[in-house]
């Protein structure tokens, strides 16, 4: 069997069954899929209970690292291809996996094509496009192309995950982006160009909306960095900190922007030097005045407010 396809689910019954679907109208047939429910209370079951194609695993709430360990663990796939509860396939994805395995040689890591939507309808105007790939020696050497892999992007060698230890059992976030890092010397990275393979699904619930286990996920990164977890040494440190602050960027403005201005800075305070090193002027000088300008609205929106009151 080529594929195993893991899914971790917690209280996606709203989603998980557009999940299913799509993995149902692949135009490729060799593969598993793997369910891990996380503990849902909602009715997320049952809706797998009417899925017999389906190999539901059970678990109590550990968050989506520990249950896609699981799924890994049960799975007889040469590759591991991740996808979450609420994001969808195209018919042509698992037949694109598969050609850029072939033609590629068998690399070791493969990352999907994102498409993000709101709407099942603005899924339409995705079409199945001629196989475009870049490639890579490793992922660490994708530093300068702002490549993310996410775990719903991964496609790899279910011995390399094995190898890595796979995803930390912790309950926080960024899990997946601590993966990669893990993995960002192992043989050869592809990254599918074209056609688009995965839907990536927009909502209020996206565990990026989760700001405290963002950070300490984030944070995580940042102390696994200083600590030497990631492989290469002193001679890829410059390009593993590229990807480490690939994700300390956005989300650190994004905190100050979000009223949690502590994280922001403490973001920015322990990616300094690194942001010096890799000579990113616009962040150094940029953040600052974007935290101050926010800082200075929630204080004008306070007196604001104060001053209705009193009316």
């Amino acid at each position: 069997m080529l594929f195993s396809v893991i899914i971790p689910t917690y209280n996606r019954a709203r989603y998980i069954r557009a999940t299913l679907d799509s993995l149902q109208a692949q135009e490729f047939a060799d593969y598993e899929t793997i369910v891990v429910d996380d503990g849902s209370t909602d009715g997320t079951l049952a809706i797998l209970s009417e899925t017999p194609w389906v190999r539901v695993l059970r678990q109590e709430n550990k968050g989506p690292g520990a249950a896609r360990n699981l799924g890994a663990s049960q799975c007889s796939g040469q590759y591991i291809a991740f996808l979450d509860s609420d994001d969808v396939w195209f018919p042509w994805t698992l037949k694109t996996f598969a050609e850029a395995i072939r033609v590629q040689n068998e690399p070791d890591l493969v990352a999907a094509k994102l498409f993000e939507f709101y709407h099942e309808r603005e899924l339409e105007s995705v079409k199945e496009e001629p196989l475009k790939l870049d490639i890579f020696p490793d992922y660490y050497s994708t530093s300068r192309m702002g490549y993310f892999v996410g775990a719903c992007m991964m496609v790899l060698r279910k011995s390399v995950f094995e190898e890595s230890g796979g995803f930390t059992n912790a309950p926080i976030y960024a899990e997946d982006c601590d993966l990669a890092l893990r993995l960002g010397l192992v043989r050869r990275f592809v990254q599918i160009l074209s056609p688009v393979t995965l839907g990536y699904r927009q909502h209020q619930t996206n565990a990026r909306r989760n700001y405290p286990r963002i950070y300490r996920g984030t944070l995580n990164l940042i102390d696994s960095e200083r600590a030497g977890r990631y492989p290469g040494g002193e001679a890829r440190k410059t390009q593993r900190i590229r990807l480490v602050t690939l994700h300390t960027r956005p989300f650190s403005v994004a905190c100050v922007t979000h009223s949690y201005h502590r994280f922001g800075w403490t973001l920015y305070r322990k990616t300094f030097c690194w942001h010096v090193r890799t000579l990113r002027w616009k962040y150094l000088i940029g953040f600052p005045l974007v935290a101050l300008w926010h800082g200075i609205r929630v204080q004008r929106s306070a007196q604001e407010a104060v001053q209705t009151q009193q009316l």
